[in-house]
């Protein structure tokens, strides 16, 4: 799944929580799931990028997704 959906995806379930309303578990877990994916696959290409620039944004892209995920297992938490 492409960075900026997956973006959408758990702005649209975050948003949800924010305002008190419940969130099916399957979906969560399904997201949970991509973002884990997501990160294992910047960790692998920021290893083997040999342009900065390039890294740089794999590296920026790694620390949203690994916010999510913090984000996510707090969704589990509190929900």
């Amino acid at each position: 799944m492409k960075f900026t959906k997956l973006n959408a995806k758990f702005d649209k379930l975050a948003h949800k929580t924010e305002k008190g309303k419940s969130i099916n578990p399957e979906k969560l877990a399904i997201l949970q799931q991509l973002l884990v994916d997501k990160k294992t696959r910047y960790e692998e290409k920021i290893k083997s990028a040999e342009d900065a620039t390039k890294k740089h944004s794999l590296e920026t892209k790694l620390k949203v997704v690994n916010a999510q995920i913090e984000k996510t297992k707090q969704m589990v938490g509190g929900g």
